[in-house]
């Protein structure tokens, strides 16, 4: 069964005229492009992984996924190098873990944090491909400064988890900024070209401090049909706050004995009217409520469908019946796996 994460994209409010739905590339905040859906890694070894990225590539991806904890960082580096592609050719996206979570101790945020990142940078660059710096860096998701740290590898062990206070303790606040006086660090030093967060509740964002310089351009959370079109208001947060909103597995989680969701009789109803499949009416819902997306699959079929979203579009009613077909799973289905806090919830 196929799995897909997911990426985002920016407000039609701050681009005039620009619709994501036909779109490759969307202007971050800042003015970067980055393209509009990208090739998650996660999961995928080192030997494994440097395959996918090279059929990827040539299948017409722009945008590759990666994340420190995903660890084949030089297996994606190889697959840049076989390529064929210059460095300018390729938008690379990667994640550094939240304090306390993944091997990232929580003594020294702000160091450890730094020391992720200059890690992160040489493995993707070990394999001989010039990568001297990424277009984009998220922090993945809230830190948890409780119980005993750093919480390696699974983030979903953490009693922050299990709570989903990642930003409503008063500790985990202070993380928060810790770890983000480190993203605008490396922005201003020209290591990373665009800084976000990932699986942040409306909460997190009051606690990157009075003193943050440089506002999240994008978040990263869970995002796909069956949770509406606006989940926990993710997506209106984004609007507000100028950020492009990045979907991880934008075509479900499945293994938990339910029918994917691109086959379900509403996408795939939907895909026959325009010679499409069930999963690409599903991503290019994403497409369609602005909001970019990053597929994970190893098969050149499905990397070619992935990709094939931007010269056809669904009709305003059948981007309403999706809207309107809500059945995700209450546990699952969420923005975050880390947190639920809502803003008038803060601590601190």
């Amino acid at each position: 069964m196929r799995q897909i994460m997911a990426s985002r994209f920016m407000l039609a409010l701050l681009m005039p005229g620009l619709s994501s739905a036909g779109s490759q590339s969307v202007r971050l905040a800042n003015g970067v492009q980055m393209p509009t859906v990208g090739l998650g890694t996660w999961e995928f070894n080192n030997t494994e992984v440097t395959g996918v990225v090279k059929a990827a590539l040539a299948a017409g991806f722009r945008h590759i996924d990666s994340a420190h904890n995903y660890d084949n960082q030089e297996g994606i580096g190889a697959g840049l190098a076989a390529s064929g592609k210059r460095r300018d050719e390729v938008f690379i996206t990667s994640k550094v873990p939240g304090c306390g979570i993944q091997g990232l101790g929580k003594d020294d945020c702000f160091g450890n944090t730094m020391k992720f990142i200059a890690e992160d940078i040489r493995l993707l660059s070990s394999s001989g491909f010039p990568l001297k710096y990424l277009d984009l860096l998220l922090i993945h998701f809230p830190p948890c400064m409780e119980g005993e740290a750093p919480f390696a590898p699974n983030p979903f062990a953490t009693p922050c988890r299990a709570k989903r206070n990642g930003c409503t303790d008063p500790d985990n606040c202070r993380a928060i900024a810790e770890q983000w006086r480190a993203m605008e660090l490396v922005y201003q030093q020209g290591l990373v070209r665009a800084i976000g967060v990932s699986d942040y509740c409306s909460a997190c964002f009051k606690c990157l401090g009075a003193n943050a310089t440089v506002m999240p351009m994008l978040n990263n959370v869970q995002f796909h049909i069956g949770m509406g079109p606006d989940p926990q208001g993710a997506l209106s947060l984004a609007e507000r706050r100028g950020m492009v909103l990045m979907a991880w597995s934008p075509l479900g989680h499945g293994g938990r004995g339910e029918t994917p969701i691109f086959s379900r009789a509403l996408p795939m109803q939907i895909g026959k009217a325009h010679g499409k499949s069930g999963a690409q009416v599903s991503l290019k819902w994403i497409l369609s409520h602005n909001v970019t997306l990053t597929t994970k699959s190893g098969d050149p079929k499905h990397l070619a469908e992935d990709i094939d979203l931007f010269d056809w579009e669904l009709t305003a009613a059948e981007v309403a019946a999706l809207d309107a077909d809500q059945f995700a799973h209450s546990e699952y289905d969420t923005p975050s796996f880390m947190c639920n806090d809502p803003d008038n919830e803060i601590v601190v």
